[in-house]
């Protein structure tokens, strides 16, 4: 568990890129969308021309996450220019040999598989047995990530150990590494070249499931659930892309009998042309429960665990932030990425609500969709509180955005009463093994016992503990039972041990309160 918590360390820094690029689109969302006129209008150019650089920004920060904790994994592992070099170019030639050698008879229905990453296209003239057109690199999001990181720390490491007598050795280590990297980092693209249309084939079927009969509570169920799984992993064009823009998403004909195929670009036509029939959007709606009360309920449930005043004010700020954010831009990526690396039965309590929420939403006959004519699905902003407040006009909407209230504050209590319970009862030794005492009674010895401790605060991922004879701490021994890192700062000790943090204090606490009582 220490090891997996020790991924969100390394990738803290990618998911703070995260939120700035929600940051930067939510703001040049709300410059910019002609969606918004009816709650205002901003016809400046050089406004205008900020939106765009502020959109543009956001969205490339965005789309090339999997590449910045690509950096981030070889960075911290190894601490070189070397590896961050040799990663790039490796990460380049994988590109490159999916572009040229993945079979481009994928299923039509996984079409966007292919995406211009880096900018990254070439001729079907120039590849062999290929007619016309362009060929993209296949999209592996976070699977070319965790592919890429071990080939390059494994190529550095060998690097290191190359003489300058051997037979290659006019090529210094630095340059060896990066040729390496490169090499095996081709033969893996030409690897998952092969594989990977089994994988969508797979996908194929999951989706054409859904779709059989989008009417179905539990196939919205299952959609909501491989939504955020797919997005996770950095491929949700592959799931969203049929749904919101495709025949999979259904269809509608307009009066001028033209055929709108996708639920995006249903409910897009039918708003022009005020004519919503009330089926289109149930893609798009739980996207108002998730960000617009979920994530703030998860959010201020966990600031509610901080039993320090001073902590509660160093940390308001990013809350408040963060609220905002999921409020104008939607923050589920960063914050299901927090969960699964430090809170990981809370993610799964999160991914069964959200395809719960799917299939409820439904089932109330409650739609709200997303106006959009664009094709994006991983840059776009879905669910948003300034496009819920431009439907406060539309009468015919009146039901819908009451009962996204109602069904959104019970979904905020849940959030927030589940993450306390979780950070209370639920984050250690969920089935009474014992671990949850055997941890608590060996940190108090590592700090030298309760008598030792002067004053123990907790936050939702560390514990800070003020000793009276800082010398037996043993800070070896808190590592050992799984914290992060022991460091010392003004109020104390700070021991990370995760989610675990809050119980582990509590339980200490009923330790000094029952030796009290014993005297």
């Amino acid at each position: 568990m220490r090891n997996w918590h020790s991924f969100y360390e390394i990738l803290r820094f990618p998911i703070s890129l995260l939120y700035i690029a929600l940051l930067l689109l939510g703001l040049g969302n709300a410059l910019s969308n002609p969606a918004f006129s009816t709650l205002y209008s901003v016809e400046n150019s050089g406004t205008l021309a900020l939106a765009e650089v502020l959109t543009r920004t956001g969205s490339f920060l965005l789309t090339n996450f999997p590449l910045f904790c690509l950096i981030r994994l070889v960075t911290r592992k190894a601490g070189s220019a070397t590896s961050i070099t040799s990663a790039i170019a490796g990460y380049i030639a994988y590109l490159a040999v999916l572009m040229c050698f993945t079979v481009q008879s994928v299923p039509s229905i996984n079409t966007t598989a292919f995406s211009s990453i880096l900018g990254l296209s070439t001729s079907n003239a120039n590849v062999v047995g290929s007619g016309g057109g362009v060929r993209y690199p296949l999209q592996t999001g976070q699977v070319a990530t965790l592919i890429i990181s071990i080939i390059t720390l494994g190529c550095f490491r060998r690097s290191r150990r190359h003489s300058e007598y051997a037979f290659l050795g006019f090529i210094s280590k630095d340059a060896l590494c990066v040729v390496q990297t490169i090499f095996w980092c081709a033969l893996a693209g030409f690897v998952v070249a092969i594989i990977w249309p089994a994988v969508l084939q797979g996908l194929n079927s999951q989706i054409t499931f859904i779709a059989a009969d989008t009417t179905n509570p539990v196939n919205l169920m299952f959609y909501g659930i491989l939504d955020r799984i797919m997005n996770l992993l950095g491929l949700s064009t592959l799931i969203r892309s049929p749904f919101w823009y495709g025949a999979s998403g259904g269809s509608w004909i307009s009066v001028a009998g033209v055929n709108v195929a996708g639920d995006v670009n249903i409910w897009t036509a039918q708003l022009s042309a005020s004519a919503l029939t009330g089926s289109a959007g149930r893609f798009i709606t739980p996207y108002y429960v998730l960000n617009l009360f979920a994530m703030p309920g998860l959010l201020w449930g966990a600031y509610s665990i901080q039993t320090d005043a001073f902590e509660r004010r160093r940390t308001r700020g990013f809350y408040i932030l963060a609220t905002l954010l999921s409020l104008f831009s939607g923050s589920l990526l960063p914050l299901e990425l927090t969960l699964l690396f430090l809170c990981p039965l809370l993610y799964v309590l999160h991914l069964c609500y959200t395809g719960v929420l799917y299939g409820i939403l439904h089932v109330l006959k409650i739609y709200l969709g997303f106006n959009y004519t664009g094709t994006n699905t991983i840059a776009v902003l879905p669910g948003t509180l300034l496009e819920y407040l431009t439907y406060l006009n539309n009468p015919s909407l009146r039901r819908t955005l009451l009962g996204i209230l109602a069904v959104g504050a019970v979904t905020f209590l849940v959030y927030y009463l589940t993450t306390r319970l979780y950070f209370y009862h639920l984050a250690v030794d969920v089935f009474h093994t014992g671990q949850k005492n055997e941890l608590i009674q060996h940190t108090i010895e590592a700090v030298g016992g309760v008598e030792n401790i002067k004053n123990m605060e907790a936050s939702p991922f560390r514990l800070v503990i003020s000793l009276y004879d800082p010398a037996k701490l043993n800070a070896r021994q808190i590592t050992d039972l799984g914290s992060l890192r022991v460091y010392e700062t003004k109020a104390g000790y700070a021991i990370t041990f995760g989610a675990a943090s809050t119980m582990i204090r509590q339980g200490i606490l009923n330790e000094m309160r029952s030796q009290i009582r014993s005297v």
